[in-house]
């Protein structure tokens, strides 16, 4: 049982209300703290790596790169490297677990080793509230700029 549910049904509503009004800015507090705020402008246009962890285990980050404009994803770029376009090169973090993009049907997807295909919302790339994930929950905490790797001139 959670304490919402205990306090509805244990104590006067007057009571309970004052823990959710004293709540709220705790959980808004925590958020902050918890999460990169998002620059006023989005994160600007271009290749981005995704920073998610594991709802279940929070201590696992998963590394995606994606092309964002603004606030959302550029869906006009990953149209074209989900349909067969090269994914430009860009130096990985070592030791951190790597996920790429990809397109089931309508949607749009993380694949990874692991769990395979896990759906990702169409929302906004809000770090702390911007989810996904069918198997496995997954939680955007950071967006950060990728470090591409010059092409080869051949």
């Amino acid at each position: 049982m959670s304490l919402g549910a205990f306090l509805t049904r244990h104590l006067p509503w007057r009571y309970a209300r004052l823990y959710y009004s004293a709540a709220r800015p705790v959980r808004r507090l925590v958020h902050r703290l918890r999460y990169r705020p998002m620059p006023p402008g989005g994160w600007g246009k271009g290749w981005r790596v995704l920073v998610f962890r594991y709802a279940h285990q929070p201590r696992r980050q998963l590394h995606v790169l994606a092309p964002v404009d603004g606030d959302q994803f550029d869906w006009e770029v990953l149209r074209l490297h989900v349909r067969g376009a090269p994914w430009p090169a860009h130096a990985q973090e070592a030791g951190q677990l790597t996920g790429v993009m990809g397109w089931a049907g309508h949607h749009t997807c993380v694949v990874t080793d692991e769990y395979g295909p896990q759906r990702l919302s169409t929302g906004r790339l809000v770090p702390g509230e911007f989810r996904g994930g069918v198997d496995v929950g997954l939680v955007l905490i950071d967006v950060r700029e990728a470090r591409l790797e010059a092409a080869d001139p051949a």
